[in-house]
């Protein structure tokens, strides 16, 4: 399944859900160059700064706030959905990164890179890839989110080839990167206990309630 397929999906269960797009409000976090379709509300940080995202920041005539996904300036429960693609594998602190989510929305959607794709990259490198990435995010045990820090050691953890070589082989002997994503969602139709979701690929789920799990 393509990824677009699955965004696709996704945005049309959301239009389902909250009906009448003038009467729900929908934050997207990290919008950058790219804000969800059915956003009201945009949040960003650095808007004059493109180094973490593939093109300049869009603002596509919706309000943008300058602020971070630890500290959002909303009351509770102020949204009826959050959307935050490729955020929490930036962030600094991401336990108060779910709280935070949970916190301002009813409900919401993240998307993460996982680490099969991360090995994709050349870590000591700051110049290449995705050096600025601070996390690997995967499903661990018990379904629970899970953060651990991306460094050289965790790196050779997910994959004893130095620093994704083999996946880099993989993707050159493909010639096209988006030919081997291979998108995994999992859905709930009841309150959650546990975040969303790890593919092989990109991570995508729904959620409403959260645990995590960080290795220092």
């Amino acid at each position: 399944m393509r990824l677009s397929d699955v965004v696709r999906r996704y945005k049309f269960r959301l239009r389902r859900r909250f009906g009448n797009p003038s009467k729900r409000r929908v934050l997207d976090v990290g919008s950058g160059h790219r804000p969800h379709d059915d956003a009201t509300h945009l949040v960003d940080l650095l808007p004059e700064d493109d180094s973490e995202r593939g093109n300049p920041i869009q603002r596509v005539g919706l309000p943008l706030l300058l602020a971070t996904v630890e500290a959002l300036p909303f009351r509770d429960k102020m949204f009826d959905y959050v959307y935050a693609s490729h955020v929490l594998e930036h962030t600094v602190d991401p336990a108060a990164a779910c709280k935070e989510l949970m916190r301002i929305a009813r409900a919401g959607y993240i998307e993460t890179p996982s680490p099969f794709y991360e090995q994709g990259y050349n870590y000591p490198n700051p110049n290449r890839g995705w050096s600025f990435h601070r996390w690997f995010v995967y499903i661990g045990e018990g379904d629970t989110l899970t953060f651990e820090p991306k460094t050289s050691q965790t790196i050779d953890e997910f994959c004893d080839c130095r620093h994704g070589q083999f996946i880099k082989k993989v993707y050159q002997s493909v010639g096209d990167l988006n030919r081997v994503h291979r998108v995994l969602p999992r859905e709930c139709n009841e309150p959650l206990t546990r975040m969303p979701s790890s593919g092989h690929a990109n991570s995508v789920r729904e959620w409403g309630r959260s645990d995590w799990r960080g290795r220092a």
